[in-house]
């Protein structure tokens, strides 16, 4: 990474990261990359997370951030999905967690 040039950052999804760093050739991966991809590999729960993270958007209440850390987790309770959301800056009433939860629990 040395000497590199940031061209553009954004938030991605561990599945996002797999797919980019899946189509780098074998022989021309960094030892980082490598790692990364062994690491995401690792992380990765669900095979549907673009789904998901459609259909949280279309709940329109949360961050990208969360929704991307909500798919990573796959929170099994209302609690643990508490404990994401709570760095966020709003309140989210127990219609909005249970909303959260049925998308949650369908797409697991």
């Amino acid at each position: 990474m040395i000497g590199k040039e940031v061209k553009e950052q954004k938030a991605v999804s561990v599945y996002e990261v797999i797919d980019i760093l899946g189509g780098i050739k074998e022989g021309s991966m960094t030892y980082e990359q490598k790692l990364a991809l062994e690491h995401a590999k690792k992380l990765a729960g669900t095979k549907d997370a673009a789904k998901t993270i459609k259909m949280l958007e279309d709940l329109s209440l949360l961050s990208p951030q969360s929704i991307l850390k909500i798919v990573e987790i796959m929170p099994k309770n209302s609690m643990t999905l508490k404990q994401i959301l709570s760095r966020e800056k709003k309140a989210y009433t127990d219609e909005d967690i249970t909303k959260i939860m049925e998308v949650v629990k369908a797409r697991a």
